[in-house]
């Protein structure tokens, strides 16, 4: 290291430390970007050999590395410590908080979220609020302190501001490596656990090995779904399909006896990656439901009566009694009184219980094997819930074995988005941090080593290109050539970050040309970032692509833009789409926009069939289906929105109700509601809160109008102002992942 270049670093740390508590030892190389290691003052005084190992192994690996510790007084204090990194050179890459590093837990933001959306009036703060490090990753996030937790001082609670960007896209990656379990002895474990990465990253592995999972109830089961994530899985890993590669994908149906045959494959010494679709919790990973009875009579009832003790036993931990929920199933469909004996049984419970225990994997489970995948993805909820003593994805991390990192959400999460995102970028020697900063919503979080990365074997270094060449159009513009789908797929993300919709020629262009399910995927994604007419147009191709996933995003897209014109094209995918996702989607993107019309179109195409029990059945459906939704328009929601005599809480669930259905038929109704002074405040609020989940709608430009005739007639200090503020921030920058409008 050049004298000069060290003599910077120790002027730095001097005034870092007259300026603030916090203690810092600077690097020891100089590299083009740094990372920074954050601990608290009690995991460096009893860990302090095994971080500075582990920075040296970070340091090895060519990236400067920086070591904070102090005794933290708040998620204030870390962030103003990371903005004074990102404000100096080098270029700070991310960071990782080791030990015990204040948690933000974020409100007024579940539009940054993919799925949670919890009623922060009814529910306490620790349940309706998202534990989250985009507080610290992304630096235009603007946010007011609300309190600290008594129960639980680690936690801090926090608002999304009005005047904040209402869109994430993270500046640095981050990540967590919080020990599972309480006391003294978590020290030993991050200690053990440090000093294995640090070894385990002397050498890089190639990437031979992966094994993919799909779940009972993910995907709902469908098979077409699960055929496409496979042909996007080979266009990641074409090294996998070779003789020397390995690639397993197991479905939870190929086996009754599939928790242990996964403990098993998850404990091959080849293993390399997993990634887990499934339902999850906090401290289980679910794999089955309940078993299948076949077409055997015997093992159906023996299913029915399995089915009634799980539902009863579960009515009763919520205060109900045995006779009340008894009733209630019994009267519901006429079951005979043998069918519920023996529910409280203490062997029948055993039996269940032994039965639900070979389901599923549970912590406890985990503790008593040794995992060698050394990244794990747990596209599942809850199981990176790192508030929580114990948690999946700490157990597998810091538990015995070979995991280096997981990659796993604090709260529950909208599944089969696009969980396998650049997964090929792992080929190539990616950080998995780099990786990670393409995820841009708050639950997801990387538990352990953000800096890990497999084996590079292409001729790029996509770290360096993805800080200190992110802005660079020529290299990316030449990346889009290579043979690689997903180096081409990353170039169409960061070529639509750089150049916006001076992209967008090309990316229809790139559509029309590209024979890649991602590329084509990242191209359709990046033109709906733009909400131009490009985009609006283009879905009348994408809606017949082979692509399953790009037909299931495109019938949901046409149905939160709202064009009537898609109404024939919906009722084809309806009817006669393959897949049953693709079916339902398209059925759900019709009583968006208008469900008498989409009634009329439906029967236009089923009306043309040759009669048969099909056509039939298809329109005895569709009758039911879209008079229950008119129903439900004319009946219900008009005039729980209009009244002023209803009871509140009916009004308001109304009005939340449009944060899931953006129905455009009743937008007007929505309107009237929010410019309705007369009316309750908080309707009011919640009806503006509701109207910015409309940022597809081809009528936005006209709800941008109301909030800003709102924010005319209110006063800067009043909460309405603010939520019409929010709205019309959120209703210009888009939805924050547009594949989950």
């Amino acid at each position: 290291m050049q004298k000069g270049f060290y003599k910077l670093f120790i002027a730095a740390v001097f005034l870092f430390n007259i300026a603030a508590a916090a203690q810092i030892l600077a690097p020891t190389i100089k590299s083009p970007t740094c990372f920074a290691i954050f601990t608290d003052a009690a995991s460096f005084e009893n860990v302090q050999g095994a971080i500075l190992n582990y920075r040296d192994a970070v340091e090895r690996d060519g990236l400067a590395t920086w070591i904070i510790h102090s005794t933290w007084q708040s998620p204030d204090e870390v962030k103003a410590e990371i903005l004074k990194l990102a404000h100096n050179k080098p270029a700070l890459e991310g960071v990782v908080f080791v030990g015990d590093i204040p948690i933000a837990m974020l409100r007024d933001a579940q539009h940054l979220s993919s799925a949670f959306k919890m009623d922060q009036e009814r529910f306490p703060f620790i349940r309706s609020s998202i534990p989250s490090d985009r507080f610290y990753d992304d630096f235009d996030l603007q946010f007011e302190f609300l309190e600290q937790d008594t129960a639980n001082p680690l936690l801090f609670y926090y608002s999304l501001t009005a005047d904040s960007p209402q869109k994430i896209r993270r500046d640095i990656y981050s990540a967590r490596m919080k020990v599972p379990g309480e006391g003294a002895e978590r020290y030993g474990i991050l200690r053990d656990y440090l000093n294995r990465i640090a070894t385990q990253k002397q050498e890089a592995r190639e990437l031979d090995d992966v094994l993919t999972f799909l779940g009972h109830g993910y995907v709902s089961e469908a098979l077409s779904a699960w055929e496409g994530q496979l042909l996007s899985l080979r266009e990641h890993f074409p090294q996998l399909y070779r003789q020397n590669g390995r690639l397993k994908n197991l479905h939870f149906t190929m086996s009754d006896d599939i928790k242990a045959y996964l403990l098993e494959e998850l404990q091959r010494e080849e293993l390399d990656l997993a990634v887990f679709h499934a339902h999850g919790g906090t401290d289980t990973q679910y794999l089955l439901g309940l078993p299948d009875a076949g077409g055997n009579i015997d093992r159906n009832i023996s299913a029915i009566k399995l089915f009634l003790r799980s539902k009863i036993r579960q009515a009763m931990r919520r205060e109900k009694t045995f006779e009340e929920a008894k009733a209630y199933y019994q009267e519901s469909y006429t079951l005979p009184d043998e069918w519920f004996e023996g529910i409280e049984a203490d062997s029948v419970i055993l039996a269940d219980s032994l039965l639900y225990a070979k389901q599923d994997i549970y912590i406890d489970d985990i503790k008593q094997i040794s995992p060698r995948a050394e990244v794990i993805i747990f596209d599942q909820c809850f199981t990176g819930s790192f508030i929580n003593p114990e948690y999946i994805a700490g157990s597998y991390v810091f538990g015995d074995g070979s995991v280096v990192a997981g990659v796993a959400n604090s709260v529950n999460v909208k599944q089969d988005i696009l969980p396998d995102e650049f997964l090929g970028l792992f080929n190539d020697g990616i950080r998995l941090g780099n990786w990670h900063k393409f995820r841009n919503d708050l639950e997801n979080h990387i538990i352990g080593d953000p800096t890990f990365h497999f084996k590079n074997t292409a001729k790029y270094d996509l770290n360096r290109m993805l800080t200190t060449q992110a802005g660079d159009a020529k290299a990316w513009q030449k990346l889009l050539k290579n043979e690689d789908p997903t180096l081409r797929a990353l170039a169409v993300r960061q070529l639509s970050l750089i150049e916006g919709a001076n992209f967008e020629n090309q990316l229809v262009a790139l559509y029309h040309a590209d024979p890649s399910f991602n590329v084509r995927l990242q191209v359709i994604r990046a033109l709906a970032e733009l909400r131009t007419p490009a985009f609006e147009n283009i879905l009348f191709e994408s809606i017949n692509d082979p692509y399953e996933l790009i037909r299931r995003v495109t019938v949901t897209w046409m149905g939160v833009v709202g064009r009537a014109d898609y109404l024939p094209f919906l009722a084809q995918k309806n009817v006669f789409d393959q897949s049953d996702r693709v079916s339902y989607q398209a059925k759900g993107a019709m009583e968006k926009i208008d469900p008498p019309l989409a009634y009329e179109k439906m029967n236009l195409i089923l009306d043309a069939l040759p009669q048969s029990d099909f056509r039939e059945t298809k329109k005895r459906i569709a009758g039911l289906s879209f008079e229950s939704s008119r129903r439900e328009y004319a009946e219900e929601l008009i005039p729980q929105l209009r009244s002023d005599s209803l009871i509140f809480k009916k009004r308001l669930n109304a009005v939340r109700k449009f944060r899931n259905y953006q129905d455009q038929l009743l937008l007007p109704e929505l309107i009237q509601l929010i410019k309705r002074d007369t009316d309750d405040m908080t309707l009011r609020i919640n009806a503006l809160e509701a109207l910015g989940w409309f940022a597809f709608s081809h009528n936005r430009s006209d709800l941008i109008t109301v909030c800003d005739e709102i924010m005319e007639i209110s006063q800067p200090s009043e909460a309405l102002y603010r939520e019409a503020l929010k709205t019309r921030k959120r209703l210009i920058a888009g939805s924050n992942d547009p594949l989950n409008p």
